[in-house]
This record gives C-alpha cells, structure tokens and sequence, in this order.
C-alpha cells in the first residue's frame, strides 16, 4: 500500500486530473497503438482494439488506493475482459512515451481551444473598428497627450498583434503535433514496431525522431508558456488603457459586465474587465510554473515536466482562455463617449504637430525650424494661460510666420489631423478602411487554418473510437 501522505498529495490528485481531462487522449493513444500493433502481426492486438473501444464507452472509476494511475486502472480493466488482449498491449509500450504522448494529445486540443478564442476577440475588434474609423482619439505616449488618431487605428493595432500571436500558436502547435509513441521507456524496442503508423493514426504530423529527446523533452510545453504569455501581455497591456478610458467615461461596457455599489448610486464599475486583467495575470503565473518545472532537471523522464506540470498547463489554458472571453464580450457593443473623445482632441494640444507640419511647407523651412517656432508659440500661449485652440493668425505673425486663416484652422484640426496621416499604416479613413479589409481576410484564413486541424483531429479520434463512416488511416499515405 501507498503511504497516506503520498496518495493525498501525489497519487490521488494525479488520478483525478487524468480522470477528469486525459481519458480520452489515454484511450486514443492506446487504440493507435494496438491497431499499429495488430499491423504488425502481434497476437490478440486486434481483441486489444475491440476492448479499448468497449471500455472507453464506460463510466472510468474512481482512485483505487491500490492503484497507482489511469493505466494501470485500463490496464486492470482490460484484463478482465480479455487478459490475451491486456497481455498483447502492453507489448513495445511504456508509460514513458505514453504519458508524454497524452499530454500532447491534450495540449493540441487546449491550444486550439485557445487559437478559437483569440480568432473570436481579432474578429470583435475589427468589428469595433470598422465603427470607428472615424472616431478621434488622443494617443498617449509616455504618459502624455502625443497625437490625434482614431479608435479603429488603436483597435487595428491591437489586432495586428494578435494576428501575430496566431501565427506563434500555429508554429508552436507544429512542433506539438509530435508523437512519442514508440520510444517506449527511452530506447524504442526490439519488437518490430511502425511509428510512423501510429503518428499517422493520431494525427500526428511525424514521430519525435529520436527516442530519447521523445520522452525526456520540455521544450514544447516552455515554448506554450512562452506564447500565452506573449499574448496575455499584450492583452493586459490593452486592458489598462480600456480601464483608463473607462474611469474618465470615454468608453463604458454593457450593464450585464459592471457592477454598481452597495452604497453609492451612480456607480458603474466595469468589473468583467478587472476579472479579465487577474485571470491574465494567473495564466501568466501558470506559464511561470511551467517553465520553473523544466528548470535545472535532468534531461530525462523525470515527473518535473511530465505528470506535475499538467495542472499549471491546465490552469494557463483556462484562465487565458476566460479572459479572452471577457475581452470579446467587453468589445463586443460598448458605448464609445465620441463626443467626449473629441472635446479632448480639440481641446489639448496634440494636434500641433500638424501646424508644424504646415509651417515647414511654407515657403521652404525645414522642419527643425517649424518645430522649434511652434515650441516658441506654445511658450507664449502657456505665459498668458491661452490653449491651442484660440491661437490666432497674430499670434504667428508675432513669431514672424504668414498663414491664413482656414490654414490655421485647417492645422488645429483633429480631424483634417488625422486625415492627413495617409501613410501606409497611419489612421486616415482612406487608409484604415482598406486595412480593416485586410484584416478580415487575413482573419479568414486562419480561421480556415484552425478548422482544418480540428477536422484533422477529429476525424482521427472518430477512427481510434471505430466510428464505420470514416475510412481507415491504417494505411494512410502520412500526408
């Protein structure tokens, strides 16, 4: 018998974290690899299919003591149903290259979960965006009020980097969709095998090519932290700033993600995105954890990376995952304050950068020369406590520069400002609508991407289960 203090903290919640996310990916693994057998010519490989499939329609039972794990559990299982088949199963297989194969079974699926997350928040924010391309903004930089730009060209922004954030998923999950079934304890087996086949049949892009680097890597579950947490950083970076224009009322959520007070009225606190911000913070420490249990470990099987790193990956999916979802229901219909927004681009002096801009096409001067006559009217304007806005074609004559009156106008402009920023990239309608465009179609594309390998998959579970309406991949070309 185990002792009490390992079974409660070892053996029982390993038990029921196997029990309550890998069971499918266990029987999965299994069957692949009793069909690659059973291809093989190995005696009662087939009755070892036939009894895998039986038993994954059954209720899994609860931690018995006397057994260690999921597996021994199935193993025990199948051999009351037929012992030649447990007996046949058990050839050329280890926990070893089993257990690294579920979990990245498991972590496939989770990472897929999470890419259809992040695909739903890059659609909302192009949808907010194509709203607001006209919607004019005060950009900060350092803290400070720097330039006019619009709502759509902060929100595209966003979006560009989690389109970049995709293509890490995407990579990381090539390197994922691995299969370490066949390197068996760490040196493959004497038995004719056919890894490639059982790649094949869990589709799998290839086999780990070595049986050593199969079952005592970590690099891929690091390489997944380091991509949530990627991504999770830009997104609680973007979380601040909607919290900040949330407490100045420039933006407000729906009444079903804020919550008033108990003792003030009028309050309305936009909690989802609070909720949001600690659940990011969370997966981010999760990834930490996964990291720090593949640190200064042998490079070996060891259960550092292995069994006691699967809840903190668990953990990381999760609360990334929710806190994407809070972000998309967030964006999704906010009221957006652009009257308020525009009072503030009007009002301040962010936009004098354009009047620089117009100073240095007047009559030849160089933009160093505008940029410090602008300085030098600021300075005049803050000694007699004057704003921007109520600068005069005087005031400039005074600084010995000659523009009229709708050329001034025209420079103090948010949104002529912003109209004028046609650069490729910049927030001018003209340029934005078009990018917004690109976006969606880039977006399309990785949706296509993301659904082709959840087909993939899908279809190979429909096999391992025995499912008659999909043809089978004993044989498949690999591709």
């Amino acid at each position: 018998m185990w002792h009490d203090t390992y079974l409660s903290t070892v053996l029982g919640p390993d038990y029921a974290h196997a029990r309550a996310h890998l069971l499918p990916h266990l029987f999965d693994a299994l069957t692949a690899h009793a069909l690659m057998l059973d291809a093989q010519g190995v005696s009662q490989a087939d009755r070892a299919v036939a009894g895998l499939r039986v038993l994954r329609r059954d209720p899994f039972p609860p931690h018995d003591p006397c057994v260690e794990d999921v597996f021994f559990a199935l193993d025990q299982r199948l051999a009351e149903w037929d012992a030649g088949a447990a007996g046949a199963l058990r050839t050329a297989l280890s926990r070893n290259d089993l257990d690294m194969t579920l979990y990245r079974l498991s972590a496939r699926e989770h990472l897929l979960d999470a890419l259809r997350r992040l695909l739903t928040l890059r659609g909302t924010l192009l949808d907010l965006a194509g709203r607001e391309v006209e919607t004019v903004i005060v950009a900060y930089t350092h803290h400070q009020p720097a330039q006019p730009t619009t709502l759509a060209h902060y929100l595209a922004a966003v979006e560009n980097v989690l389109s970049r954030d995709t293509e890490r998923f995407l990579g990381a999950l090539t390197r994922v969709n691995l299969s370490p079934m066949g390197a068996v304890a760490l040196a493959g087996t004497s038995f004719p095998t056919d890894r490639a086949l059982t790649a094949r049949l869990l589709a799998f892009d290839r086999p780990v090519e070595n049986t050593y680097d199969a079952v005592s890597t970590s690099d891929w579950q690091v390489e997944l932290a380091g991509v949530v947490t990627a991504a999770a950083t830009t997104l609680s970076r973007t979380l601040y700033d909607l919290l900040l224009w949330a407490s100045r009322g420039l933006i407000s959520l729906q009444h079903g993600l804020t919550q008033g007070s108990s003792i003030m009225p009028q309050k309305r606190n936009p909690v989802a995105l609070e909720h949001a911000r600690a659940k990011l913070g969370k997966a981010v420490g999760s990834a930490q954890s996964v990291v720090l249990c593949a640190h200064n470990i042998p490079f070996g099987d060891v259960n550092d990376p292995g069994t006691d790193v699967q809840p903190p990956l668990h953990a990381m999916w999760q609360e990334f995952g929710e806190a994407v979802d809070l972000l998309s229901a967030a964006l999704a219909d906010p009221r957006i304050a652009r009257a308020a927004w525009r009072r503030e681009a009007e009002e301040g002096d962010a936009m004098v950068t354009e009047l620089a801009d117009t100073l240095a096409r007047q009559g030849g001067r160089g933009f160093r020369e505008a940029h410090a006559t602008v300085k030098a009217l600021l300075a005049r304007l803050e000694a007699s406590e004057r704003g921007v806005t109520s600068t005069t074609v005087e005031d400039l004559h005074a600084l010995g520069v000659s523009l009229s009156e709708e050329e001034l106008r025209s420079a103090l402009d948010p949104a002529a400002f912003v109209a004028r920023r046609t650069t490729l990239g910049g927030p001018a309608p003209s340029v934005m609508r078009p990018a917004i465009a690109a976006a969606r179609t880039r977006l399309e594309g990785d949706w296509q991407r993301q659904e082709t390998y959840l087909r993939r998959f899908a279809e190979a579970r429909a096999h391992l289960e025995g499912d008659r309406n999909h043809v089978s991949l004993t044989h498949a070309s690999g591709e």
